[in-house]
């Protein structure tokens, strides 16, 4: 070796260089892989064949003169940053009974990358799918959900997420609107930048940017909802599943508030906290436990002009639609979940006394007294115990018939693929004292391995179960192919046609759905 004329051991030393990197590459490819993304290098880690990267920042932290503003990029780094672990969940101070934890904090805007070791290394581009968690708009966290079965079993890049939640997401007030950027939809406009980090960068992870898919379930099924329907977001994505999500579609206090409406919350939001005619720096200097105590339950979405230009039902009904393929679906028995967290809260049971007046106090909502033509509907004669049939109540008028009122409203207007949760074995995670069946949330464990919330109740999946789960996860990873297969047709509003998730396996049915849930009926209570 010493006798080797210079030049050949320069070039043999190059050599052993170069084998040496490509080695240690093909290491880190193994190990979860350094990846180059805008704001500097990231390296994630390796967990059961997926490589990993959780807790990137796609955002600045919205915390003092950025509190309440459109998200900013984040400032740039030098070196490798190790994203490993998840990073903080928004802040929020109410647990949704057994669905989220309080806790979080204002400096949120992060979001987890999953991706297939082999697809790192590949030339593949696999199919993208973005996830916006559910929650109300208030409580949850992208940490709640284990992306495996999306990521192995579907073969696709996952995507989850963190967004302003509550009063810091959700928020108007004339001083604060009074100044010249976007305004109220915070939480929406981070979930909107997010999707624009992800087109921007998803390549270098091996996932295709002409090629997502954008989900979520309940209030993050209205986001998808919010995102088709706002004019930021057209041709940032191919196909949506919005998953409980129709009932942002009713024109109700409950689901959206005009912009004088909901600046008149933020007065009373800022008066409970101490502030009289407010500026917007007394607003930014808000200790965020001051809000999260002033805060309402629930969140919804603001008709401010720009992010949400209209009501999200009037824009379905105008068309004012991105054209994407869109996935609409509910499950059988929504409103057992909520009827149960009612009994949670109540600390008891149904009464068949108690019925009545809560069916009224539901239907105060509706134009008239519908009162009794519900209690004609739905006697507790059908029922086992009056917490079912409220549920079913709650289930065929917020949800079913919400969802198929939007199928039948864009099953002209872009490919809809329509369907209905119904394992009625599904397990559950919020302990009542009546069955459940398909509740609302559950079958999120079927796409998403485990899911239980806060609660410590298992919801681990048996052998048949997990066949249903495969067969939903490979049919949401991959909707933009949903037309070259004959399993799943698309929406026809003669045929109501639904694909129905149930066991031993999925089947099409046509004009159950309607009947099962009573959609005439409330087609003549909503439309008054």
């Amino acid at each position: 070796m010493n006798k080797m004329p210079v030049v050949f051991r320069k070039l043999f030393a190059l050599c052993l260089l170069a084998a040496m990197l490509a080695f240690a590459n093909t290491n880190l490819a193994q190990a979860g892989q350094i990846i180059t993304i805008e704001s500097g290098q990231i390296e994630g880690a390796s967990e059961d064949g997926v490589a990993c990267f959780k807790g990137i920042p796609y955002a600045a932290p919205p915390v003092g003169e950025l509190r309440w503003r459109p998200p900013v990029a984040p400032e740039k780094w030098d070196g490798v940053r190790e994203v490993k672990e998840y990073a903080n969940e928004a802040a929020q101070n109410a647990d949704l009974g057994v669905f989220a934890y309080p806790g979080g904090s204002e400096d949120c805007l992060y979001l987890n990358v999953f991706v297939p070791e082999k697809a790192l290394t590949s030339k593949e581009k696999l199919p993208v799918f973005f996830w916006i968690h559910g929650g109300g708009l208030f409580v949850g966290s992208s940490a709640d959900y284990n992306t495996n079965a999306l990521v192995k079993e579907g073969n696709a890049v996952v995507v989850t997420i963190n967004y302003r939640l509550g009063a810091l997401g959700f928020f108007a007030h004339p001083a604060i609107d009074a100044e010249n950027h976007a305004i109220a939809n915070y939480g929406l406009m981070d979930q909107v930048f997010a999707l624009e980090w992800v087109q921007r960068n998803i390549e270098n992870f091996g996932g295709d940017p002409e090629n997502i898919t954008i989900a979520g379930e309940s209030s993050g099924g209205q986001s998808v909802l919010a995102m088709m329907t706002s004019p930021k977001t057209e041709g940032k994505f191919s196909a949506a599943i919005g998953m409980s999500a129709c009932t942002v579609t009713l024109h109700s206090g409950f689901t959206m508030y005009p912009l004088a409406e909901a600046e008149r919350q933020g007065i009373a939001l800022a008066e409970e906290a101490g502030l009289t005619n407010a500026t917007a720096e007394e607003l930014r200097n808000l200790p965020v436990e001051k809000i999260l105590q002033a805060q309402k339950p629930f969140a919804t979405f603001i008709i401010e002009g720009d992010y949400v230009p209209e009501h999200i039902g009037d824009a379905l009904q105008n068309g004012h639609v991105h054209p994407v393929t869109f996935v609409n679906g509910t499950v059988r028995n929504e409103g057992s979940f909520f009827e149960g967290l009612r009994e949670t809260f109540a600390g008891k049971p149904m009464t068949a006394g108690e019925y009545p007046q809560v069916v009224k106090d539901f239907c105060s909502v509706f134009e008239g007294d519908v009162t009794d033509k519900v209690l004609a509907e739905y006697p507790l004669t059908d029922y086992a115990t009056p917490s079912e049939a409220y549920a079913a109540i709650i289930t065929d008028a917020w949800f079913a018939t919400t969802a198929d009122n939007i199928n039948r409203t864009l099953a002209d207007k872009i490919p809809v693929y329509a369907y209905e949760f119904d394992d009625q074995t599904a397990p559950y995670y919020l302990p009542t004292s009546f069955r459940q069946g398909a509740a609302h949330t559950y079958e999120i464990p079927y796409i998403f391995p485990g899911f239980h919330g806060s609660s410590e109740l298992s919801t681990q999946l048996n052998a048949k179960q997990e066949k249903l789960s495969r067969e939903m996860v490979r049919l949401f990873t991959h909707v933009v192919d949903l037309p070259k297969q004959r399993k799943w047709q698309p929406y026809d509003k003669e045929k109501g046609n639904y694909l129905r998730l149930t066991l031993p396996k999925p089947v099409m049915t046509n004009g159950e759905y309607r009947k099962a849930h009573h959609i005439a009926f409330w087609d003549e209570v909503l439309a008054k």
